[in-house]
């Protein structure tokens, strides 16, 4: 049987033989070659995740004065049987994402046809070639009990081996600019002695030409605003010396849009990866915080969501306060707060934790819980009874199921054996909960249904009416509002139509 990776839509691709490798390392040099003589520099962007594709499609994207592209980009994604199909997908000119974001599918076509500056390949013989190797690798951290993230560590085994073929490949004056959210104190302590590791296997003089990295995160957000997230944002950069901080600064202002969000440089990468972390550190806690005080309006019979708008008329002290909902998802919050704990306790060795940051995660991990209770609090056995999920993304308007809190919603009421539908307009596949199938028509999972749980707020389920959704199910369903996606005007329709309705934070409707 053929080694194949299939993609979300189903297609297989092949993954290339020894033989295609070959001939596939001559049309790198070729290309490459073409590139250096029209006067481009060559960049390759290592993994093609959520951030690094894009991130490849945007400094592709990036022109001079005279309206040409600086930058030639071979995006690299290892030829596994999960992530190879990335590879022939983009090289047709099509997103491996699912976006709202209308200039995510312009920006891939632009750059991979109409321009013919970004190629995708699963040749680790690329790095040899390229001027500046941006590290998007995925890391995540790994939290072995459910609700205990003080339990959780950074495996860093796999980003390890990726920072190392990197040494054995690149060139000594090649800059590699990690933007994988990563521990505090990977870049001198991981990154550069393995890269100093391997240079010297190699016969180069670490002290004359010592490794070039930087540290820069992006704060991507996969939604509405894709790509405008990456390149028209503030960036915090740093350098592990001089020469690496002057040829980040220089790629990082060829890149972004500068003149509108300038650049913040910190004095050392070390600063610039608690910055990161830190940063989503502040939003779980923010969230976490939120969840105690819509557990206790909903118990007074208050609609915390107006409590929170008052507040948040207080600009530039209150304005920021989040809201609670089914729970805190993606690949950033979820983690960042163990990331640093750990860097703390194992990469620096200094005694105590970030106790109110492991809180936090807990709650937030927890959250989707309160939701089950909600149910509960209407149908206290639910054993047989039919419950429609609708939304497995950890965002609104984005495919995203990296840590939604639907997979944990899913996985608790299956214990109660309830009997759980989910459906997601933008999800094809859902790869950490895959004997869960996700319908693409809502027709599949409403009818019968005995609850109805708006768990994210995708526009296609602000949209529905209430006689719709009745209609479809053939019964009169409880309504779950997760996160203030039904208004009150939509809720009083539910209710004068039949239907018990309960949300989160909102005390106000039961």
């Amino acid at each position: 049987m053929l080694n194949v990776s299939q993609a979300p839509d189903g297609k297989k691709y092949n993954i290339p033989t020894e033989e295609e490798n070959a001939l596939e390392r001559e049309e790198l040099i070729k290309i490459t070659k073409e590139q250096r003589a029209l006067g481009r520099k060559i960049v390759a962007v290592q993994g093609l995740g959520f951030v690094g594709c894009v991130m490849a499609a945007v400094v592709a994207d990036a022109e001079n004065e005279k309206g040409e592209p600086i930058y030639f980009v071979h995006g690299h994604q290892r030829p596994s049987k999960r992530s190879y199909w990335k590879v022939p997908v983009i090289n047709t000119g099509v997103p491996p994402v699912a976006s709202s974001d209308p200039e995510v599918p312009q920006i891939f076509h632009s750059t991979v046809v109409e321009k013919k500056n970004f190629r995708a390949t699963s040749e680790d013989f690329v790095y040899g070639l390229v001027d500046v190797v941006v590290v998007d690798i995925q890391l995540d951290a790994t939290k072995p009990s459910f609700g205990e993230a003080e339990k959780g560590y950074c495996d860093l085994l796999a980003f390890r081996e990726g920072i190392r073929m990197l040494g054995q490949q690149i060139r000594p004056d090649c800059l590699v600019l990690v933007e994988t959210t990563v521990p505090p104190g990977t870049c001198e302590k991981v990154v550069k002695p393995i890269l100093e590791e391997e240079f010297t296997k190699r016969g180069i003089d670490i002290k004359e030409t010592p490794p070039l990295v930087a540290h820069s995160y992006e704060r991507v957000m996969p939604g509405a605003k894709y790509v405008s997230s990456i390149r028209d944002f503030w960036r915090v950069f740093a350098g592990v010396d001089e020469k690496s901080t002057e040829l980040c600064r220089e790629f990082l202002n060829n890149v972004l849009n500068v003149k509108e969000f300038p650049l913040t440089q910190l004095d050392s990468t070390n600063a610039s990866e608690l910055a990161k972390t830190m940063e989503n550190t502040y939003r779980a806690v923010n969230i976490a915080l939120t969840l105690e005080w819509a557990r206790f309006a909903e118990q007074i019979g208050v609609d915390l969501f107006k409590v929170r708008d008052a507040i948040r008329k207080r600009k530039g002290t209150h304005d920021n306060l989040l809201r609670p909902s089914l729970g805190v998802g993606g690949y950033c919050l979820t983690k960042d707060p163990v990331l640093a704990n750990w860097a703390m306790q194992t990469l620096f060795e200094l005694d105590g934790c970030l106790d109110m940051a492991i809180r936090g995660v807990n709650i937030n991990d927890t959250m989707p819980l309160h939701t089950i209770n909600l149910i509960k609090t209407v149908i206290p056995e639910l054993k047989d009874v039919k419950i429609a999920i609708l939304g497995v993304s950890y965002l609104e308007n984005v495919g995203d199921t990296r840590h939604s809190p639907s997979k944990t919603l899913v996985e608790f009421l299956r214990k109660d054996f309830a009997k759980v539908l989910t459906h997601d307009p933008y999800v094809e596949a859902w790869p950490e909960l895959e004997d869960s199938h996700v319908e693409s028509d809502i027709r599949a999972v409403l009818p019968g249904a005995e609850v109805v749980v708006f768990a994210v707020g995708h526009d296609q389920y602000k949209n529905l009416q209430p006689q719709e959704v009745l209609d479809i199910c053939g019964t009169k369903p409880l309504i779950v509002d997760c996160s203030d996606f039904l208004s009150d005007e939509r809720i009083a329709e539910y209710k004068r139509l039949g239907c018990v309705v309960r949300g989160v934070g909102k005390g106000h409707i039961v």
